[in-house]
């Protein structure tokens, strides 16, 4: 596997409690040129961003605990659940799919999800397509600090604009 040529090697959050699946994005998205972290939780999920910056997330769909489509919502401020209106991120989250149809691709986007990766996931078809949606976020957002500069400079800002 190839990885891009960039300056900057884009930070990934992972977020899924199936260890195979969370080790094979991990391991192998880090041989494509990404730094890869992992949580297995979606309350870690929420208090990881309180700590630092990611790129993207990948998200697992078929997360436990409230669930991978409770904690897009939670992340983009739109759960009734939690306090309405604070948005944690804006960086692109990935829903990632198991299987077909696990998820409803109207379901996810409302959600908050910016894409949807499904079954069978091929290595050499995903890191390119994570590598396009974050040069598109980060050309709409061009004064904002890739997560790694963010997480090295004094004045670390929080990750939510």
């Amino acid at each position: 596997m190839v990885g891009r040529r960039s300056s900057h090697r884009p930070h990934l959050l992972i977020v899924g409690d199936d260890p195979d699946l969370a080790g094979f994005l991990a391991e192998g998205l880090l041989l494509a040129g990404f730094w890869t972290s992992t949580v297995a939780s979606p309350f870690q999920a929420l208090e990881v961003f309180r700590l630092r910056s990611f790129d993207l997330v990948l998200l697992d769909a078929g997360l436990g605990g409230f669930g991978a489509i409770e904690l897009l919502r939670r992340l983009r401020g739109r759960s009734d659940r939690a306090a309405t209106g604070v948005r944690r991120t804006d960086i692109p989250i990935l829903l990632v799919l198991a299987e077909p149809g696990e998820v409803e691709a109207e379901v996810a986007a409302t959600a908050g999800a910016d894409g949807l990766l499904a079954a069978p996931l091929e290595l050499d078809e995903i890191a390119p397509r994570i590598f396009a949606v974050i040069d598109g976020w980060r050309a709409a957002h061009p004064d904002r600090r890739w997560a790694n500069e963010a997480a090295l400079s004094p004045d670390h800002p929080s990750p939510t604009p």
